[in-house]
C-alpha cells in the first residue's frame, strides 16, 4: 500500500511542481492547455465535432425536406406539424434547466461517451419517424431529439473553446459548417422517395397558378386534404386501380433508413475516439478533471465570465439570447418552409424543390466556411455587421420581387448565404469579450430551443390562415431585426473591449 501511494506521488509530482511554479502567475493554465494539446489532436478533435454536427443537420432539416409526407404520414396540417416540431425547442430548454451544461462540466473526461450516446440515441429516433402515424408521438421524438441536441451542442462547443482558446472564432464555424453540409445533402438524399402526388390545400396555396397545376395531379390520386368544417383530415375516393396510387409512408422511409445509418457511423467514430484514448490523453483529462470541479454557484457566477464585471457579462449574455433567437427563427423559416413555398407558391416540380431547397442550404454552407475563413482575418464586431445587412438586403428583394423566379433562386440563396454564420458568429462575437463556461453556451441553446417553441407554432398559425406566401413576410421581419442588434450590441461591448487583445475595441 506505502508503495502503490509512493508511485502515485511521484507520478502526480511533476503536476505539483508546475502549480507551486505558477502560483502567482495566473496565465500558466493557458501555456499548460497549449501544452496539452498538439496541432494533430486539435484537428481531429475538431473534425470529429464538425461530423457530429454533419449529422445534426440530417437529422434535424429532414423534416422541412419531407414536410408535406410528413404531413400526410401523421395526418396533420401545418399548424399541427410545426407544433410538433417545436417540440424538439422543449426538449432542449429541459435538457439545458434540467442539467445540460453541468453534466458537461462534470463529465468532461468522458465527453466523447456523452457524444456517442446522444448521436446513437438520435440515429434511433429518427429511424422510427416513418413508422410515426400520429402527430403526438411525432411531437415525442422531437422532444427527445431536441433534448439529446443540447447536449451535443454544449459539449461540441466547449471542446473547440478549450483547445483553440482565442483563436477559437474560426474553429466554431468551421464546426457549423458541418451543419450546413448536411442541411443541402439531405434533400438529395430524400429526393428519390418523396411522394410526386401532394396533397391540395386551398388554405396554403395562395397562387392561382399552383391550384390549375396541382388539381390534375390531385384529382388522379387518393389523398388526405383538409376539412374546412372540423379541421381534421378526410379521405377523397378516387375510381382508379389502387396500384395506381402512391404509398407515401413505403417509399420515404427508405431516407430516413439512409440517415440514421450515417449517423450510427459517426456515433461509433466516437466510441472508437473515446476507447482509443492515449495514456497521456488519460492524465490530460485527470487534471482537467481536478480543476474543473467547482460548484453549481461558481458555474452560474457572471463574475467568472467577465471578472470584475459581472453586469457587463450579464448584458452580453442578454444580447447573445436576443442574436441567437432571431438567428434561429430566420433559419428556421428558410429550412422548414422552403419547400413548401417552392411547391404551393412558386409552383415548382417536387424534383425542383427539392433542388430550390438544396441551393439554399449549399449557400448557406458556403457562408459558414467564408465566416470560418473570415473570422481569422476580420474582428466578429465587423462580421455581424455584414451579416446583418446581408440578411436585411436579401429579405427585402424576397419580399417584393419574389414572384420572378430568377429573383427568387438568386435571393433565397443570398438569403442562406447570409444566414448561415449568423448563429456560430454570435457565439463567437460574444466570446471575444467574456469567457464563455459550459453553462454560458447553454444561452444559445436556451435561445434555440425558446425560438422553436414560440417562432415555428406561429408561423405555421399564419401559413394556415394567410397561405404560404406568407413567408416572405417573415423574411423581412427577420432581415429588419437582424440589421439593428449589431449596433446595440457592439455598443455596450466597446464598453469593455476585446478581452485577448485589449488594443482591439
Amino acid at each position: 500500500m506505502e508503495s502503490y501511494k509512493l508511485k502515485e506521488i511521484e507520478e502526480k509530482a511533476p503536476i505539483l511542481q508546475s502549480e507551486e511554479k505558477s502560483e502567482d502567475n495566473e496565465p500558466t493554465d493557458d501555456s499548460i492547455e497549449e501544452k496539452q494539446f498538439s496541432t494533430t489532436h486539435k484537428v481531429l478533435k475538431t473534425l470529429c465535432v464538425i461530423l457530429t454536427w454533419f449529422s445534426m443537420g440530417l437529422w434535424s432539416e429532414v423534416n422541412g425536406a419531407t414536410f408535406q409526407d410528413l404531413m400526410s404520414l401523421t395526418n396533420s396540417n401545418y399548424g399541427a406539424l410545426s407544433q410538433a416540431i417545436s417540440m424538439k425547442g422543449v426538449g432542449g430548454l429541459c435538457g439545458c434547466f434540467l442539467g445540460g451544461g453541468y453534466i458537461v462540466e462534470r463529465l468532461h473526461h468522458k465527453v466523447e461517451l456523452i457524444l456517442a450516446v446522444c448521436v446513437m440515441i438520435s440515429a434511433g429516433l429518427n429511424l422510427a419517424i416513418p413508422f410515426c402515424h400520429y402527430v403526438v408521438g411525432f411531437g415525442v421524438i422531437n422532444f427527445i431529439l431536441g433534448w439529446a441536441d443540447i447536449l451535443l451542442n454544449i459539449a461540441g462547443q466547449i471542446i473547440i473553446m478549450d483547445i483553440w482558446k482565442e483563436k477559437a472564432s474560426g474553429s466554431l464555424h468551421s464546426v457549423h459548417v458541418g451543419y450546413g453540409v448536411g442541411g443541402f445533402i439531405v434533400p438529395q438524399i430524400v429526393k428519390p422517395f418523396i411522394s410526386k402526388q401532394l396533397p391540395k390545400d386551398e388554405k396554403t396555396i395562395t397562387s392561382s397558378v399552383c391550384e390549375v397545376m396541382t388539381l390534375p395531379l390531385f384529382t388522379n390520386s387518393t389523398f388526405d386534404v383538409i376539412n374546412t368544417t372540423d379541421s381534421t383530415l378526410s379521405n377523397v375516393t378516387t375510381n382508379l386501380p389502387t396500384s395506381t396510387l402512391p404509398n407515401t409512408s413505403s417509399n420515404f422511409k427508405y431516407g430516413f433508413f439512409i440517415i440514421s445509418g450515417i449517423v450510427t457511423l459517426v456515433a461509433c467514430l466516437w466510441i472508437f475516439f473515446y476507447f482509443l484514448k492515449s495514456k497521456q490523453d488519460k492524465i490530460l483529462e485527470n487534471d482537467a478533471n481536478r480543476n474543473s470541479e467547482k460548484s453549481i454557484k461558481d458555474m452560474f457566477n457572471f463574475n467568472t465570465c467577465a471578472p470584475g464585471d459581472p453586469i457587463f457579462a450579464f448584458f452580453l449574455y442578454v444580447l447573445l439570447f436576443l442574436w441567437v433567437y432571431v438567428a434561429v427563427s430566420g433559419e428556421r423559416i428558410g429550412s422548414k418552409y422552403l419547400y413548401s413555398y417552392a411547391r404551393n407558391q412558386a409552383c415548382f416540380s417536387p424534383s425542383k424543390a427539392e433542388n430550390f431547397l438544396t441551393s439554399y442550404w449549399i449557400f448557406h454552407t458556403v457562408g459558414r466556411v467564408l465566416g470560418f475563413v473570415g473570422s481569422s482575418y476580420i474582428h466578429m464586431k465587423y462580421i455581424i455587421f455584414i451579416e446583418g445587412v446581408g440578411v436585411f438586403v436579401s429579405s427585402v428583394v424576397l419580399f417584393f420581387f419574389s414572384d420572378n423566379d430568377i429573383i427568387l433562386w438568386v435571393f433565397v440563396c443570398c438569403l442562406g448565404f447570409f444566414t448561415g454564420p449568423t448563429y456560430p458568429s454570435g457565439v463567437a462575437w460574444t466570446n471575444r469579450y467574456i469567457i464563455l463556461t459550459a453553462t454560458g453556451v447553454m444561452i444559445p441553446s436556451i435561445a434555440s430551443g425558446i425560438a422553436d417553441i414560440s417562432f415555428l407554432p406561429i408561423i405555421g398559425h399564419f401559413v394556415e390562415m394567410l397561405g404560404i406566401g406568407v413567408m416572405t413576410n417573415f423574411f423581412l421581419g427577420y432581415g429588419v431585426t437582424i440589421c439593428a442588434l449589431p449596433i446595440i450590441m457592439q455598443s455596450i461591448a466597446c464598453t469593455r473591449g476585446d478581452r485577448f487583445f485589449k488594443n482591439v475595441t
